[in-house]
């Protein structure tokens, strides 16, 4: 939901073939109907923005400092040892972002753990303004799985590296999304203060 109560509907694709399959088709959408809802809505304004791996690394070089503001627009969760974690957690977010970006880019879901252990030493949640939500698996059903929505700020406490390895990867998350049930819309997030990619889109080879 946007600031003045307008639906926002957001592909993203993480790369140039997804963009493809879902992007190129999307865009042509002027109108589509809900069957859940039985209502129809019309596309009002269109806005695409695209960002390469040369960015995201430009992003790991730069001078990102400590602090991060992060949004979570669509309920997001995540899930350990079987059950729903509905609190954002360092090593949970940036596991999930790690998996991800390694997926996308090197085919291979493996993370370093010793990497993951440092940043999960090294970086914090300072600050936080989150609500619990629920995300219905069906419209119109009670099955719902517990999340959480709103913003947190972390910080960083180590060397530029660790900085900008941070920054990439929520730069990152802005198009990959982050936590469970991303393809349904849930972990949805903004990068709100740090080096943003404004409303995400694409991320192309």
């Amino acid at each position: 939901m946007g600031e003045n109560g307008e639906i926002i509907w957001r592909v993203s694709a993480l790369t140039d073939e997804a963009a493809e399959h879902l992007v190129g088709p999307a865009s042509k959408i002027d109108s589509f109907t809900l069957r859940n809802l039985n209502e129809t809505f019309t596309v009002r304004r269109r806005q695409f923005d695209s960002f390469g791996v040369d960015h995201l690394l430009g992003i790991l070089k730069s001078e990102a400092g400590p602090t991060f503001r992060v949004r979570f627009a669509t309920p997001t969760a995540f899930k350990s040892k079987g059950r729903y974690v509905i609190m954002p957690d360092v090593r949970l977010v940036f596991q999930n972002l790690l998996m991800r970006y390694n997926q996308a880019y090197a085919g291979d879901c493996e993370i370093d753990p010793e990497t993951l252990e440092y940043i999960s030493e090294h970086v914090s949640i300072t600050s936080y303004n989150l609500c619990s939500r629920y995300f219905p698996r069906t419209m119109g059903k009670a099955d719902k799985i517990p999340a959480f929505a709103g913003t947190l700020t972390l910080r960083a406490f180590g060397p530029q590296s660790l900085q900008g390895l941070v920054a990439m990867l929520l730069a990152f998350g802005e198009a990959s999304g982050v936590g469970v049930k991303t393809s349904m819309g849930m972990g949805g997030m903004q990068l709100l203060k740090g080096p943003s990619n404004r409303k995400g889109g694409t991320v192309g080879r």
